[in-house]
């Protein structure tokens, strides 16, 4: 989306140098031209925001004006007793100007095409600003951790191309830089989407549980308890010829548990491996995330699979 025409500054050259180093200079002028844009301030859009600050991306968009309170001076480490009762993302650009000055970093929404449009949290507005992003070409990512809990969805429209380097046969560590395009699909159709696999082991095996709790929750709906978020999975899982069972009573307790809390080990994995996915969407190098990746703190385990 962005031009990687324009030179980088000197400044920008010694500043970026270390990063430069690993994905080079072309990817690095992609990033000096790319916007980005997220909806909602939690624990993950620290960790996600700060890094792409630090690489070096051209503007962000912060939109969550929130009044700060007490709970999120718990979770969230740009914020202090001074802030309290001021807009969440009016103190957080505040405070990530500091980090890179030659980043534009604004509070509000703007009517600027974005490289990426990110949702952090899992709320109602999600599938509506995925459908606008598709409207305007616009790449889009939900993401929210819960607890010990994450996942990240990518929507990188029908089409996305990229670079990936590949190993050149019978050359010990020789590689070549190689085209592709991948493709992907919107939230919703996402979360209505019936697996190619009906038997349960077999299912298991493809696809983690948490991902069917993960779109479950990701569309928005509040659950209290257990019993509300196992009506909410049971209701998503319906017509789409998934076996009863799929997602184990152990697992649901768990995961209900942790509703409406963040813990900031995890929300930072969340976090970082959301930030490197928006790196690959605005350099095209490596293929994003397709499309679902959810987090187990408990198991020390994230996993991709698609959907």
């Amino acid at each position: 989306m962005s031009s990687a025409t324009k030179e980088i500054s000197r400044d920008e050259v010694a500043l970026y140098d270390r990063q430069i180093r690993l994905w080079g200079m072309e990817a690095q002028k992609r990033l000096g031209q790319s916007k980005v844009k997220i909806h909602g301030i939690k624990a993950v859009t620290l960790e996600l925001s700060k890094n792409l600050v630090l690489a070096g991306i051209k503007s962000l968009y912060l939109i969550d004006n929130t009044a700060i309170n007490e709970e999120d001076l718990e979770t969230q480490y740009y914020f202090n007793e001074n802030d309290l009762g001021q807009p969440r993302d009016k103190v957080l650009a505040d405070r990530l100007r500091v980090l890179n000055p030659l980043v534009n970093i604004e509070a509000g929404d703007v009517d600027d095409k974005c490289d990426a449009v990110v949702s952090v949290g899992s709320n109602k507005e999600s599938v509506e600003v995925n459908k606008r992003c598709r409207d305007k070409g616009e790449c889009f990512v939900a993401a929210d951790s819960f607890g010990l809990f994450g996942y990240i969805f990518v929507d990188c429209l029908d089409t996305h191309e990229y670079v990936e380097e590949v190993r050149v046969e019978g050359d010990a560590g020789e590689t070549r830089k190689e085209s592709f395009v991948a493709s992907y699909i919107e939230l919703q159709e996402s979360v209505r989407a019936r697996p190619e696999i009906s038997n349960l082991n077999r299912l298991v095996r493809k696809y983690p549980p948490l991902v069917f709790i993960s779109q479950a929750l990701s569309t928005g709906a509040s659950c209290k308890d257990e019993g509300e978020l196992t009506a909410l999975v049971e209701k998503t899982l319906t017509g789409r010829g998934i076996p009863e069972g799929i997602v184990g009573e152990e697992l649901m307790q768990r995961v209900a548990s942790s509703l409406g809390t963040e813990f900031v080990p995890c929300a930072a994995v969340v976090g970082g491996t959301l930030a490197q996915e928006i790196l690959k969407i605005i350099t095209r190098k490596d293929m994003p995330i397709n499309n679902w990746y959810v987090y187990d703190a408990l198991q020390a385990d994230g996993i991709v699979c698609k959907l």
